[in-house]
């Protein structure tokens, strides 16, 4: 907690935070403000509700469509480790107690002027409850600096009651769900094929077009990712282009997944051109024969909503590639002259 408080100051954002998060010097147990307490005391700050353990069960829903018309949908569970969630501290009246000793001044006299910070507002409704509790924002080691910040001044101190949902099992963070919805982006691999296929080997030819397409290839997809609350994160994706790399080929980007090859077809909108043959290259594991490598790279373009704001948010490309192995023959041509 007192490194990602730190972190948080350091970049001078204003926050909320307890005195006791800290650990100035100066700072007073907070047994010291249990005096007229009928309640348990809180101890140190503690995590409840579906925050316990720091994770969190998604529900991760896959949809989209495929070339010719198809389409695809997958669902999955993943038990995700919370980067974010709201922490319990004092009782209402601890908290009223710290303030109104003049203790807070004390210490807050000791703090840079960047670093002060003002009391929870309307702590001072709150004298004598001790079945209440304020509840603050807490990132753990995993958060990144950016996001513990954006976290923190999004999640200001609640003040909960025994009749209130309790604070610590609140919405997860929709960022936090879309980075799970692109972290399990679960899309149909397809088949890679290719025309020429000769010699009862599938070779295609040097300073040939080879044709390559992707059977059952995926075009759009949309994956949810939700948590029992309601609150979801969405990432829609769009496929941008299909890269084609391999050794002794310049690479090819094409715009789609290629067309099939079909006797009498003239053109294709995807193909790549071998300049050297394969009969040098090694035997890999699970070939006969030396082959080329063709690495078949979809590039997705990415973007995210929520449920908390249905404009479109842009997420780096998203490339899904595939590798499948050619051999490459070179075909002799003689000519005799009479």
């Amino acid at each position: 907690m007192l490194r990602v408080l730190v972190a948080v100051l350091a970049v001078s954002i204003e926050i909320w935070c307890s005195p006791a998060a800290l650990a100035l010097p100066g700072v007073l147990p907070m047994d010291k403000y249990d005096e007229g307490d009928t309640g348990d005391d809180p101890g140190l700050p503690t995590v409840g509700g579906s925050a316990s353990g720091q994770t969190v069960e998604v529900e991760v829903s896959t949809s989209g469509s495929m070339v010719g018309g198809g389409s695809f949908a997958s669902a999955q569970t993943q038990s995700v480790p919370l980067l974010c969630w709201y922490t319990r501290w004092w009782s209402g009246d601890q908290y009223f107690r710290y303030w109104d000793s003049g203790d807070a001044e004390a210490v807050l006299s000791q703090m840079p002027e960047a670093y002060r910070y003002d009391p929870f507002l309307g702590y001072e409704a709150h004298k004598g409850d001790v079945a209440g509790f304020w509840y603050t924002p807490m990132c753990g080691g995993d958060a990144s600096n950016e996001y513990a910040v954006a976290y923190v001044n999004s999640h200001p101190p609640v003040y909960w009651t025994p009749s209130d949902p309790d604070p610590s099992a609140r919405d997860v963070d929709p960022r936090l769900l879309a980075e799970v919805a692109y972290e399990f982006t679960d899309l149909p691999a397809g088949t890679i094929d290719w025309n020429p296929r000769m010699g009862g080997v599938d070779a295609t030819i040097v300073n040939f077009d080879t044709w390559v397409w992707v059977e059952g290839a995926p075009t759009t997809a949309s994956v949810r990712a939700s948590i029992p609350s309601g609150t979801w994160a969405q990432v829609d994706a769009v496929l941008d282009k299909v890269v084609l790399e391999a050794p002794g080929a310049e690479t090819v980007e094409c715009e789609d997944p290629g067309v099939p090859w079909t006797t009498g077809a003239t053109s294709t909108s995807c193909s790549i051109w071998f300049t050297h043959s394969s009969a040098k290259q090694p035997v890999k594991a699970g070939q006969s024969l030396p082959t080329s490598t063709l690495t078949v790279t979809a590039v997705w373009e990415v973007s995210w909503t929520s449920s908390l704001d249905s404009t479109p948010t842009d997420l780096p490309d998203l490339p899904i590639t595939q590798e499948v192995e050619i051999p490459v023959a070179e075909i002799q041509a003689l000519v005799t002259l009479d």
